[in-house]
């Protein structure tokens, strides 16, 4: 598992007698007008995309904790992390909506520091979801330095005596990858670790595959594929698998999805540092609510710790705080 010191404590927010006083609604699903136009409070959420094993639990986190709550909850996705000023505009029109709170996940925090003041000077509550949203009231997501320290414990776990190493470093330009990949590159200096090829691409399994195949036809000796995500990784997995060199060229990933679950099962990750999506979903919905109610937490950023799950331990590890249920996906 990972080391202690690798792992900032959550806080608990006491929010209890806070989500204890609010009202339940009635209406479960999204919504696709504000509160003014329903009747019912409404969370609007903006993400850079709802693909992949991350969103779909934090968004089922943020969707389950909201009813609980008597929120409405209404997703916008931009459709990817290139299509920065769609999210602007989405954010906009969830203003415009009047709409109590605004979660956001930024795919560029300087572009969504505008519209998030402007929701904030409208009076609406606003946090950041899965990432800090700059200018938000506070947030709930998994420090994606922690992330990269973390994967580089399991690099250095997985190759004690140091290797080559190519590296899938999620969208360029992503706050998220490029703050993952910053940590780990400096965490294992020394360790005789080297990044002998590194490609930035969409966060895709198909892209995974396609590039880790190239990084396995031009370095046939490469000890680790790095995935910024499981995406990603799940793709470099794929690729490993089909050369046939599962355990031979290992693959280190973070998230943990059924896929990444099921190519763990096969030895074909080695390594996951598992984020809690749902945790942090749920936790930004408590965090929100909380404030939208006038009390002041004593802590409003929240740092979710990460899990390390390896072949030896994935049959013990609870997945319910990593995970949404099966088959669940995000009404947009």
């Amino acid at each position: 598992m990972l080391h202690r010191s690798m792992i900032r404590t959550v806080t608990p927010l006491l929010l209890v007698g806070a989500l204890a006083t609010v009202t339940a609604c009635g209406a479960s699903g999204a919504s696709s007008s504000g509160s003014a136009a329903s009747g019912h409070k409404t969370i609007g959420v903006s993400v850079p995309t709802v693909e992949g094993p991350f969103f779909t639990a934090m968004l089922y986190g943020i969707t389950d904790e909201a009813k609980k709550a008597g929120y409405d909850v209404t997703i916008l996705s931009a459709g990817g992390y290139g299509n920065v000023d769609t999210q602007v505009s989405q954010i906009q029109t969830l203003v415009s909506k009047k709409v109590d709170i605004l979660m956001v996940d930024p795919s560029d925090q300087n572009a969504t520091a505008g519209p998030i003041a402007q929701a904030v000077s409208a009076g609406i509550t606003v946090i950041g979801a899965g990432d800090p949203a700059p200018g938000s009231q506070g947030y709930a997501a998994a420090g994606h330095c922690d992330v990269g320290k973390a994967l580089a414990v399991g690099a250095k776990k997985l190759l004690p005596n140091g290797g080559d190493i190519g590296a899938l470093t999620g969208p360029a330009g992503a706050f998220w990858s490029t703050e993952r990949l910053r940590c780990f590159k400096q965490d294992i200096v020394g360790s005789g670790i080297k990044i002998v090829a590194e490609q930035a691409t969409d966060p895709a399994v198909a892209q995974g595959l396609s590039t880790a195949t190239d990084f396995l036809q031009r370095f046939p000796k490469l000890s680790l594929i790095y995935g910024a995500d499981d995406t990603v990784g799940d793709g470099a997995a794929q690729a490993v698998q089909a050369a046939n060199k599962c355990g031979t060229t290992q693959v280190l990933t973070a998230v943990y999805g059924e896929q990444a679950q099921q190519l763990m099962q096969s030895k074909c990750i080695n390594y996951d540092v598992a984020l809690q999506p749902t945790l942090i979903g749920r936790q930004s919905v408590q965090l929100a609510v909380a404030l939208k109610s006038g009390q002041k937490p004593a802590q409003t950023d929240i740092n979710v710790p990460v899990v390390a799950i390896t072949p030896d331990n994935m049959n013990s590890v609870d997945i319910s705080a990593i995970r949404a249920p099966q088959g669940w996906k995000p009404a947009v």
